[in-house]
């Protein structure tokens, strides 16, 4: 009697919680994008001393509210060929308007903060996120199709250096 007991156990504590969130709509994966665009680059947190070093070469670095980015290390290719990109490392997504402006928001989509299933839409220069097909303008005013603006970074570029003030 008392293996069936265990056994029961078990299965109340291995299954149950599974399905309670699934019938409370709650998933445990959430979908993302297919991911070419999606730049996972590890690291790159300041000390926070000023030196802004990442302690590895990334490609960027933090200083407190300041991401210093070097465009022309390969980490940040996807940007100049695509004309933007998802920096999950640091939760943004920066876009190439030209070769000499950039901007610079937040991954978190406004509808429900998910952050890495974004894609671009050059033609009508709008940011799509796939996870319930909103979409918001790129002009850091304009609110998206399911209310809310992307939230907007102040960048500035010097030569093949971009800062992203967060």
């Amino acid at each position: 009697m008392k293996n069936s007991k265990n056994k029961r156990r078990d299965f109340l504590m291995n299954v149950c919680p599974t399905v309670a969130m699934a019938f409370m709509g709650i998933t445990v994966l959430e979908s993302c994008s297919s991911g070419d665009d999606d730049v996972n680059i590890g690291g790159g947190y300041g000390n926070g001393s000023g030196s802004g070093n990442t302690g590895s070469n990334n490609g960027y670095s933090k200083d407190g509210n300041v991401v210093t980015i070097n465009l022309s290390h390969s980490n940040f290719s996807s940007l100049q060929s695509n004309n933007w990109m998802n920096f999950t490392a640091q939760n943004m997504l920066l876009l190439k308007i030209d070769s000499s402006t950039y901007r610079a928001f937040t991954n978190s989509c406004p509808h429900q903060g998910n952050r890495n299933n974004w894609s671009f839409n050059s033609s009508n220069s709008r940011f799509q996120c796939s996870a319930h097909g909103n979409s918001y303008p790129s002009d850091c005013s304009t609110a998206g199709t399911a209310g809310g603006v992307l939230k907007c970074y102040t960048t500035s570029l010097s030569g093949s250096t971009l800062k992203v003030t967060v």
